[in-house]
């Protein structure tokens, strides 16, 4: 349920099983929903991309969610609209086991 801390609905994805191609290899599956929850989709200061993109890590906004220990660099998420990848594993703000943030990276092709 949404509330002042986490107004926004989140969606993350997982991708589906692999399939196999007719030719000896794999194709992997539509991205399907794993989970729906909420959080706070926020755009970084410029300061903090100029400085990802400086390390080759750019990303074009962060996620805060609540805390949680299944999400993986290996899903999106779709939130407002938008899908994102997920460029770094989700951290445990302030160590509380309360609050995780996620950078993302907008896709283009949703």
């Amino acid at each position: 349920m949404r509330h002042a801390e986490f107004p926004h609905d989140v969606a993350f994805l997982i991708e589906g099983k692999k399939i196999p191609d007719g030719g000896g290899g794999w194709l992997l599956g539509e991205w399907a929903t794993y989970d729906e929850s909420v959080g706070f989709l926020d755009t970084p200061k410029s300061e903090a991309i100029y400085r990802a993109q400086q390390a080759n890590h750019p990303f074009d906004r962060q996620l805060y969610f609540p805390y949680r220990t299944d999400i993986t660099t290996k899903m999106r998420v779709v939130c407002e609209g938008d899908t994102y990848e997920l460029v770094g594993k989700p951290l445990d703000q302030g160590g509380q086991n309360e609050i995780m943030r996620v950078d993302l990276r907008l896709l283009a092709d949703g």
